[in-house]
């Protein structure tokens, strides 16, 4: 297949674990990509390092207002738009009211709760046997320990979770058979919230829902229309980035023993490892914007209008930035990946990710577990979230 054949939205090469050979024929043969779409305007692809970190920086070309999905669908529905479909200065304040929340210092304040469930989850998988990873363990870690964070009630896991499911697989007919489960889920999750919305405005607690319901912008608290689109994406990003970084680093590691072994003797610290598993996972594959000018890309005339995608998962593979980009090397120095974004959309809960991940990593260690991979990894149908469904494993003691 020649680069100019390549197509994006074709998901079967992400099912299958593929579409890295694609990423690198079209950095080395077409780094700005124009790719058709079937039912819409088409986009542009930057697939390149340089390219990727330079258009997702400048928002006043590249902007993020229009959508930063592919496909031009609003997945909050018809209200605001949500903080990532924002560019500045409008952007910032909304940012602004959970920023001190996820700083690296708050964030350490969960540490005993992560670890907690950790513990927890990691004394189902030695009981367990032979089971799935994500369903046992890796799907309820991070849902758990957000949630605690977030302020919902612990019997509302499951159905955070099917939720969760639903919004990030909207193209695997596993999570998704008819578009209307889509839209049902959306009210579902907005009318749950809703109602913790005005418990926590008769009763503020110590949670994020409480700071968005208390917090104020010019001197006006958010209304429903906006509050609903922020609670749909933290729901989202909350849980599923996590959970694939959790699920990727038990993979890599059990494809990687000698690197596990460095990490077990204690010659590189897991919080350097996970930077590498985040590079190498990439958990959002991609993120859309949109041309506000004409401009010129690799000798490619971009329009104003055009959709343009770049590529993380593509730009932490470079070989122009990451030596040897392919392979785990899990004290990588420099290790400047894109995977938690940059500059106004940098991820916002990137710390409580590194933390859960960290722990994961410290706990496997400290209890002298050993995971085993024993089938084939299901993956996502995606091109957006980079995620595993199912991984047999058996963690033994």
């Amino acid at each position: 297949m020649d680069a100019v054949d390549v197509d994006l939205m074709q998901l079967d090469p992400f099912v299958a674990g593929e579409d890295g050979e694609l990423f690198r024929r079209l950095r080395d043969e077409d780094p700005c990509h124009w790719n058709d779409e079937e039912d819409g305007p088409g986009f542009w692809s930057l697939t390149r390092y340089a390219d990727v970190k330079a258009a997702g920086s400048d928002w006043q070309t590249f902007s993020s207002a229009q959508g930063t999905q592919i496909q031009s669908r609003r997945a909050e529905g018809h209200g605001k738009p949500s903080i990532h479909n924002m560019d500045p200065p409008r952007h910032k304040p909304l940012r602004g009211l959970l920023t001190s929340d996820f700083a690296r210092e708050r964030v350490e304040n969960m540490e005993p709760r992560a670890r907690e469930v950790v513990s927890e989850y990691l004394d189902k998988l030695v009981a367990a046997g032979e089971c799935d990873l994500v369903a046992t363990a890796t799907m309820q870690i991070p849902i758990l320990v957000f949630g605690t964070m977030l302020g919902a009630p612990k019997e509302d896991v499951h159905r955070l979770l099917e939720w969760t499911n639903v919004m990030s697989g909207q193209t695997d007919p596993d999570y998704v058979a008819d578009p209307s489960v889509v839209e049902r889920v959306r009210h579902e999750v907005f009318d749950y919230f809703h109602e913790l919305t005005e418990q926590r405005r008769r009763e503020p607690q110590d949670d994020l829902i409480s700071v968005l319901v208390t917090g104020e912008i010019d001197g006006k608290r958010l209304e429903r229309d906006e509050l609903d689109p922020y609670y749909l994406v933290l729901l989202v990003a909350g849980n599923e980035t996590t959970r694939n970084m959790m699920t990727g680093a038990a993979l890599l590691l059990h494809e990687n023993p000698g690197e596990w072994a460095r990490l077990k003797a204690g010659e590189v610290k897991p919080r350097q490892a996970i930077e590498e598993v985040v590079r190498m996972v990439s958990p959002i594959v991609c993120m859309r914007r949109t041309a506000m000018r004409d401009v010129e890309l690799h000798g490619k005339q971009v329009r104003e209008g055009d959709k343009v995608v770049l590529w993380f998962t593509s730009a932490n593979r470079d070989e122009r930035v990451f030596p040897d980009p392919d392979t785990l090397i899990l004290d990588r120095t420099p290790n400047k990946h894109l995977g938690f974004g940059w500059g106004p959309h940098f991820c916002i809960g990137s710390h409580l990710a590194r933390l859960e991940g960290e722990i994961l990593l410290e706990e496997l260690i400290r209890r002298d577990l050993r995971v085993e991979v024993t089938g084939e990894p299901e993956r996502l149908r995606s091109n957006f979230f980079r995620g595993i469904k199912k991984l047999p494993v058996v963690v033994r003691a």
